[in-house]
């Protein structure tokens, strides 16, 4: 046994001892309500979450309208990651308290974690109404606007609740990754070093410093840190997305477009990711696949300058000159800076309709085109990967 597996064997047995101590004691006053909730808070803890189930289910079996019971059985379920079950006593608790914020939180909570984010969203509000400004309630609302597209309102409530952040890596790491979506730099930086200082090991930190180091073309760090990140939680879209990016950059297109599509399957709804992957095949010669996932991004936000702009090129690559022209006049007239429908005019005073030439165009135009990072190619991936933002 390892030291390490010797003193987590020691706290164990030290919660077991403290947990039948309580027991012993409550079974003495059963109606002492404060050592009861002692005896839940020891346990959850501890993450004995199998333990709580089982004191909660006992009490509530003799007591059904039990409060503090269903609250922690709810927390239990919380625990263990099981947020139907949680919602179901949550449901129940709220039917005889409507106004306790405790319980909208933690409906809230669970909502969010099903990825429901609709639904979390006015819950969050009503507390923040209410005047609830912890750092755990701030990340959940920020983060499900973030989430619903609503980058404008996450960040007025954001600058209206710096200080929250100070000293929270979770939310400092929240607030990074949404003023990256926000195009500030500048606050997105700060609150990377902020919640990096804070805890080295921040998965939003770190996504955020990757996105950082990959806007400044620091490839390789940024590489590092993604990698380091996927293996600790490989369920993170985004950090499967930003993989792929990096390897569109060094056109690694095979390996581009497979882990741009393992992120997309854990993040279906975001625009800017079917642009990457798209453009990923589109500098594969695969024109059919990069114009149906250009559409799903149309299908997903229609006034995104970039789609109409991505279609374009492709219609520039085939030669289909006037439906080229077509699409450019979108993109441009909903942004007059739309990097895809500029690539796509390249494309047609170049060599529109020879597809290896047109691709080899786009790649040069990368090369030639100036942007603050010195990579026009980056600078459209990055601009394409903003259509819907999340955290």
């Amino acid at each position: 046994m390892t030291t390490e597996q010797g003193a987590q064997t020691a706290r164990s047995d030290e919660v077991e001892t403290k947990l039948k101590r309580l027991q012993q004691m409550l079974a003495v006053d059963p109606r002492n309500q404060s050592l009861r909730q002692h005896l839940f808070d020891t346990a959850l803890a501890a993450k004995r979450f199998d333990f709580v189930k089982s004191e909660a289910e006992l009490i509530l079996a003799s007591d059904p309208n039990d409060a503090l019971a269903r609250f922690n059985l709810a927390n239990a379920f919380i625990g263990s990651q099981r947020y139907e079950q949680a919602l179901e006593s949550l449901l129940v608790l709220q039917q005889a308290a409507p106004d306790e914020v405790g319980i909208r939180l933690n409906i809230a909570l669970c909502h969010y974690c099903l990825r429901d984010y609709d639904r979390a969203r006015p819950l969050l509000e009503s507390c923040y109404g209410a005047g609830v400004r912890t750092a755990d309630a701030l990340r959940l609302l920020i983060s499900s606007y973030h989430h619903l597209g609503l980058v404008d309102e996450a960040v007025a409530i954001a600058n209206d609740n710096a200080e929250a952040a100070t000293s929270n890596p979770a939310l400092a790491g929240i607030y990074a990754l949404l003023y990256i979506d926000a195009d500030d730099i500048v606050r997105a930086a700060r609150w990377t070093k902020t919640a990096l200082e804070l805890n080295p090991d921040s998965i939003e930190g770190r996504l955020a410093q990757s996105t950082l180091l990959t806007a400044r073309m620091e490839t390789e760090k940024a590489r590092a840190v993604l990698e380091s990140l996927v293996r600790e939680a490989p369920q993170l879209g985004r950090a499967w997305i930003g993989l792929g990016t990096l390897d569109l950059l060094a056109q690694d297109l095979p390996t581009a477009k497979q882990r741009l599509a393992r992120g997309l399957e854990l993040m279906p709804a975001h625009v800017g990711s079917w642009h990457v992957l798209a453009w990923a095949q589109l500098l594969s010669g695969e024109l059919d696949a990069a114009e149906e996932n250009f559409n799903r991004a149309l299908d997903l936000d229609r006034n995104f300058a970039e789609t109409h702009g991505g279609l374009a090129s492709v219609a520039a690559i085939r030669g289909e000159k006037t439906k080229a022209e077509h699409l450019i006049d979108v993109a441009l007239r909903l942004d007059q800076d739309c990097l895809s429908a500029k690539f796509a005019q390249s494309v047609l005073v170049g060599n529109a309709g020879d597809s290896a030439k047109a691709r080899q165009n786009i790649l040069d135009t990368a090369a030639t085109l100036s942007a603050k990072d010195g990579s026009a190619l980056s600078r459209l991936l990055s601009r394409a990967a903003k259509g819907k933002p999340l955290s």
